[in-house]
Order: C-alpha cells, then sequence, then structure tokens
C-alpha cells in the first residue's frame, strides 16, 4: 500500500510538473501548404489573415515587433482567424502575390475558404487600426469583397458606399475617387456634418486646396466634437506634412519654419520634427545650424531612437561629389551616438560602416562593414549581397 502510494504520488508529480501550453504572446501564424491552409479556413468556418511580406521590408519587420505582439491584437486574430505568414519571394509566395495582385508591402488580405479575397489593406499601422482591420473584415458592411460585390449590384446605401471608397483607398485602389465622387454627388450639407462626413474628410482631405479641407474648417469644432481634437490634428498634420515637403523643395525658410512650428504643435511623432528641420539645413548647406539642430534632437528628441540618428545622418551624406567637411564631421558624430547605443540594426550598422570610410577610419569601418554583412544574412540573400558589395567597396577605398 505504501508502494502505491508513493507511485501515486510521483505520478501526481509527474502531470504537475508536464510542460503546460505556452500562453500567446504574439499572432500565431501557422504553416503548411496554401491548399491545405485553406481546408483548415472551411474546416473551422474562419477567414484565412494572410501577412505578405519580404524580408527586407522595413515596415513589416515594424509590424512584427511592435503591433503583432499586443495582446489586444494577438488575442483577436488568434481566435478569429487562420494566420498566414508569407515571404513573397519565396515558396508560393510569389505565386500567391501574382494571383492576388500584391505590389507592395505589407499587404494584408482577408481570404475565404474558397480563396476569394474578402478584404484587403496594407502598409504600417498602429495596433489600433489594424484591429479596426480585422473587424471590418469580419463585418459584412466593411469587408471589400462584399462592398464590391454590392456595389456592382447597386446594392449599398450612401454610407456604404462611403465605407466602400475608403476601402479601396486604403487598399490602394484608384477606384476609391470614382466611388468618391459619387458619393458627393448624393449627399448634402447636413449629412456632411454628421459622423458619416467627418469619415469622409477623415479619410479623403489630403491638400489646403481642396473642398474637403475648407469644410474641414468651418466645421472644426462640430468635427471636435464628433471625433476628438486628436483625430482633426491627425488630418491637419497629414496636409500640413504636404505643404512641409514642398516648402523644402523651395527652400522658403520663413515658410517652411512657420509650418514646422505648427507641426510641433500637433503631431504626436516628434521624430518626424527631427527629421524635417534636420533636413532643411541639409539641403541649404547651413553647416552650422545643422550640427545646433541635430544635437538638440539627439539631446532632448532621440535619446532612445538609434534608427533615427542613423537615417539622419545618413541623410547627411547623401551629396557624394560635394560634402561639406563640417556636416561629414557631424554625420560621424551622430552615427557613433546611434552606433553606440544598445540593440543596433543592420541599418544603423551599415551607415557606420559607409560614414567611417568616408572619414578615412580605416579599421572600424572594414569591422562594421564585416559585421553588417553577418546581420545581412539573417535578413535576405538581397540584402546580404548589397552589404557584401559595400563591404568590397571599403576594403578596395582602403587597398589603395
Amino acid at each position: 500500500m505504501k508502494h502505491f502510494s508513493i507511485a501515486l504520488v510521483f505520478l501526481f508529480l509527474f502531470i504537475s510538473c508536464k510542460e503546460k501550453p505556452k500562453p500567446d504572446s504574439e499572432i500565431n501564424f501557422k504553416n503548411g501548404s496554401f491548399t491545405s491552409l485553406l481546408e483548415i479556413a472551411k474546416k473551422e468556418n474562419k477567414l484565412i489573415f494572410l501577412d505578405c511580406y519580404t524580408s527586407w521590408c522595413a515596415p513589416c519587420k515594424w509590424m512584427d515587433k511592435n503591433v503583432f505582439t499586443k495582446p489586444e491584437v494577438f488575442s483577436f486574430y488568434n481566435k478569429t482567424f487562420i494566420n498566414v505568414k508569407l515571404d513573397m519571394e519565396k515558396g508560393e509566395g510569389p505565386e500567391i502575390g501574382k494571383k492576388y495582385g500584391v505590389q507592395s508591402f505589407p499587404t494584408y488580405l482577408f481570404i475565404n475558404h474558397k480563396g476569394e479575397v474578402i478584404h484587403k489593406s496594407g502598409s504600417k499601422m498602429s495596433a489600433e487600426r489594424f484591429l479596426d482591420l480585422g473587424q471590418n473584415a469580419i463585418n459584412p458592411k466593411k469587408a471589400l469583397g462584399t462592398l464590391a460585390k454590392f456595389y456592382e449590384e447597386g446594392k449599398l446605401s450612401v454610407d456604404e458606399k462611403l465605407d466602400y471608397a475608403i476601402a479601396l483607398r486604403k487598399s490602394g485602389a484608384s477606384k476609391s475617387k470614382k466611388v468618391l465622387d459619387e458619393v458627393m454627388s448624393q449627399v448634402d450639407s447636413t449629412w456632411l456634418k454628421t459622423y458619416s462626413g467627418w469619415k469622409l474628410v477623415q479619410a479623403f482631405t489630403s491638400n489646403e486646396e481642396s473642398d474637403l479641407f475648407k469644410l474641414l474648417n468651418k466645421n472644426k469644432s462640430l468635427y471636435k466634437e464628433i471625433a476628438g481634437e486628436s483625430a482633426i490634428n491627425k488630418v491637419y498634420e497629414k496636409v500640413l506634412k504636404r505643404n512641409i515637403y514642398q516648402s523644402l523643395n523651395t527652400l522658403n525658410s520663413t515658410l517652411f519654419l512657420s509650418q514646422l512650428d505648427s507641426l510641433k504643435k500637433i503631431t504626436d511623432n516628434p521624430k518626424d520634427v527631427a527629421i524635417l528641420h534636420c533636413e532643411y539645413f541639409l539641403k541649404t548647406k547651413d553647416s552650422k545650424k545643422f550640427i545646433e539642430t541635430s544635437n538638440f534632437y539627439v539631446d532632448n528628441v532621440l535619446q532612445n531612437d538609434p534608427e533615427t540618428i542613423a537615417f539622419i545622418a545618413r541623410s547627411a551624406t547623401r551629396d557624394e561629389t560635394d560634402i561639406d567637411k563640417d556636416i561629414l564631421k557631424q554625420s560621424a558624430y551622430l552615427i557613433s551616438k546611434a552606433y553606440q547605443m544598445p540593440q543596433n540594426s543592420y541599418g544603423t550598422v551599415s551607415t557606420y560602416a559607409l560614414i567611417q570610410s568616408k572619414m578615412g577610419n580605416k579599421e572600424e569601418a572594414i569591422k562594421a562593414g564585416i559585421l553588417a554583412v553577418k546581420m545581412a544574412d539573417t535578413i535576405s540573400t538581397k540584402v546580404k549581397k548589397i552589404a557584401k558589395k559595400k563591404l568590397e567597396a571599403i576594403q578596395a577605398q582602403f587597398a589603395n
């Protein structure tokens, strides 16, 4: 009896200590042929969420790291869809990409068990927007495929037609303008002051000359009550950035700095301000202002953002034939700051190697170039070839 009791204890311990399934910490992407995944989708009565990516796609990696790992995201997607991640340059990827017209990365497809696209979108987006995307895919009134079918049959209301136009725009389809024009021809001023009117303004306002921008200005207080100040500012920010890029090209200093000050007041993304501000002084070749401005942002805004610092440093060396020596020296200072930060990316290391070579620092340049090749090996063969070519150029530079 005693031996039996001990055996029971060991059995209990074995069962208790047996490894438990790990809780989800990201979207659970399934493996298998696309045909087999369609069968699973049919069996489980779910849509397939297909993440179309490439190994060199920076926004794809950002989504992996910053959105797919959010609890609210992976819990919804794992419960709702058969999730599939497919490299568009390997295996079935090229064939699938051609079949569904995938031309940019990331592209997100929601496909039923028959292989039909029910919803489609793409690009880097916030966790909130990505959740909305998934929820729209399972909502017949929001899903692109369903809306397209009803549109062709003439069964969409004005509000549904607006949803269709927005879905088309998010998918990159040029047809969105045609549908938008139809919506505008069917609505009046009262409708434009409703939540639906705000949705239209939010989705399609792109420049300050447009009638929609004038409508936004005229009804700003009303729309703020409907959507909140943050949402209003996002639309103004989109229009303002367009104007800023124009001022950058014309080098209108007064207008550019005024627009930049306006952007500072409404944006929640200060790194964009840093990049634009530094870019202006690079374009005007004002080394003193570039040094002063880039130092300010590195010390006060970008302390934990090596990638943005590296981007600014790399931008400073774009002019291969006529690089100002003070700007080059500052770019070396900036990239050294980024390089010393933890968790360097391939882009930061590659930029460090490039700038060290321009500074004539042979050992540092070659050492970083070799490291960049090793890092590229984990990204893709395409990136590795580029890294090796850059390393060979650095080595050739110092061989003479």
